[in-house]
């Protein structure tokens, strides 16, 4: 299983926004056979994410989440934007570190 950390940040910095929390660090767990993580800004609270095996999938979630602050990316750090069903990609997750 490849896990993604994204590091805790500073208290009062940032901005709502953000996948980074300022209390701890959150952890993206992909199982077995999935690809790619749709993550809800922490400023939402709860686990904060799902993962999908394939970039319909994620693009799909991504519509859902429309309304709220929220990055995918993939088991290797990138980023990536849905535009028309598909994933496009967008940079990497600076803040983060990928293990496994």
């Amino acid at each position: 299983m490849t896990t993604i950390t994204i590091t805790a940040k500073m208290s009062n910095s940032g901005t709502i926004h953000d996948l980074a929390s300022d209390m701890f660090d959150r952890v993206i767990e992909f199982r077995a056979g999935t690809r790619y993580a749709v993550i809800i800004a922490a400023y939402y609270g709860g686990k904060g994410y799902t993962t999908h095996r394939t970039e319909g999938a994620a693009a799909a979630e991504s519509r859902r989440q429309a309304d709220y602050s929220h990055a995918i990316i993939d088991c290797e750090g990138g980023q990536y934007i849905a535009q028309d069903g598909e994933l496009v990609p967008d940079g990497e997750l600076a803040e983060a570190y990928t293990t496994g």
